[in-house]
């Protein structure tokens, strides 16, 4: 059995004019199906149980550029205990294909018919109750940006499809849930595993003193007339439950408070809090709300979606309380 570490992130689905699709939302009132304003909340509901429902009579399928994203069909989970609908992506590429290879034996190029492709899969987790999706990350699939592309299409075909074709063109935005009490965890941490620190000459010298860890690059900055800068500070992969110098790192983190939100400098921490707590990689300008889980998957075998899906439903029950807090609302 091989270890695999899945990555996910967590949105609130939102519905945007078309033409605001890409500028920042910060209202989030509650929305249905078909009323919106400039920044309402999708319930997804309506459209999840149509495409479950036509089956085969409804082409998902969308063209993304140079590849292809669709509703994986039969992936459709809705856990009524829960008010949670499952499903999978999938992107669909014919370049870049791999190759067969046996030790010692030339390889073997992959045949694709004409209508075949090489898929790559991400599984979804949708909260009808707080319009919040939980998202794997794969790398090779779907990314955010492509997500929202894919999703804006299919609600624009399933709207045809019901016959309300003639709505405004609304873009379906994924706003990421932050958690800006990450940095409290992030002093409190006991484990700090690598610190890297981007920005200029400005945001640099707006508050670090000349006694942080930071002060002598950053005069070496100045020396050069450079204008931006980019610091790691990190430990060897094979030093498990070793930890950078904990107060100078606390040090940092505390001087970065003082600083003048429009004037900070980008600060990304990997860190544990515990010694058998997992790693976690925290961007302070935006603290994302983020999960990981480990998972064993035997060679030459894929994660199954709806076993991927049940271990993901776990993980988000268990995060649910921590994503009402953040989004404010109360049970």
């Amino acid at each position: 059995m091989a270890r695999k570490h899945v990555r996910f992130n967590y949105f609130e689905v939102k519905l945007v004019p078309a033409k605001e699709a890409f500028k920042k939302q910060i209202t989030d009132p509650d929305g249905d199906d078909h009323t919106f304003s400039s920044a309402d909340l999708w319930n997804m509901t309506s459209f999840l149980e149509y495409i479950d429902s036509k089956k085969d009579n409804f082409d998902t399928s969308v063209l993304l550029g140079d590849e292809v994203g669709e509703v994986e069909p039969g992936s459709i989970i809705y856990t009524d205990k829960y008010k949670t609908y499952g499903f999978q992506l999938s992107k669909l590429v014919e370049t870049n294909i791999p190759s067969k290879k046996k030790i010692g034996r030339i390889k073997e190029e992959i045949m694709l018919e004409d209508d075949e492709f090489i898929g790559h899969f991400v599984t979804i987790i949708y909260d009808k109750t707080l319009n919040v999706v939980m998202v794997q990350s794969n790398l090779y699939g779907l990314s955010t940006v492509q997500i929202e592309q894919y999703l804006t299409e299919l609600r624009l075909k399933y709207l045809e499809e019901i016959g309300c074709g003639n709505e405004e063109v609304l873009a379906v935005r994924l706003t990421p849930i932050l958690d800006h009490s990450k940095l409290k965890t992030a002093l409190q941490a006991d484990y700090y595993r690598k610190l890297k620190i981007k920005g200029s000459d400005i945001s640099l010298d707006s508050a670090l003193d000349g006694s942080s860890m930071i002060s002598d690059a950053r005069r070496t900055l100045f020396k050069m007339k450079g204008v931006n800068i980019e610091i790691t500070v990190s430990l060897g992969v094979t030093e498990k439950t070793a930890s950078l110098d904990e107060e100078e790192v606390r040090e940092v983190l505390k001087e970065f408070q003082k600083i003048n939100p429009d004037q900070r400098p980008k600060i990304e921490l990997t860190m544990k809090e515990y010694e058998e707590a997992p790693i976690e990689v925290i961007n302070l300008i935006e603290p994302r709300m983020t999960d990981r889980l480990s998972l064993e998957v035997e060679p030459r075998k894929t994660i199954g979606h709806g076993f991927l899906h049940d271990k993901m439903l776990e993980k988000y029950i268990q995060r649910k309380s921590d994503i009402r807090r953040v989004l404010g609302i109360i049970e």
